[in-house]
């Protein structure tokens, strides 16, 4: 089975379509992922994340991460070919009055776990 363990990437993101200029750092330690920024700036915590093995060798993962302080969710889906990761995030904002989606990309590069 593929595992994505005990590696980290720092990480650019930003809305599909536009520069992404927003500095991160993907996490997956013990069957769990984060990205640090999200975390920090809107309280999204770490998950459970889901792998599998591409036919090319790739690895493709998925994360669906609620945010702690609200009702928004993001689902994360990247294929990390070697030391390069890359993909999107859809965050979506449900409330009462209005539903809100917004698609982002991210693309990151391995790095020491203990030392980004």
């Amino acid at each position: 089975m593929a595992s994505l363990d005990g590696k980290a990437f720092k990480s650019k993101l930003g809305p599909v379509g536009k520069p992404m200029d927003v500095d991160d750092i993907l996490v997956f330690e013990d069957g769990q992922f984060v990205s640090e920024e999200c975390e920090r700036r809107c309280g999204y915590a770490k998950v459970d994340y889901w792998v599998r093995r591409a036919q090319d060798g790739a690895i493709e993962m998925r994360a669906d991460v609620p945010c702690t302080e609200s009702d928004a969710m993001m689902h994360w889906r990247g294929t990390v070919r070697g030391d390069n990761i890359e993909g999107s995030f859809t965050w979506v904002n449900k409330r009462w009055y209005w539903d809100f989606e917004k698609e982002f990309w991210f693309e990151g590069r391995l790095v020491e776990a203990d030392n980004p």
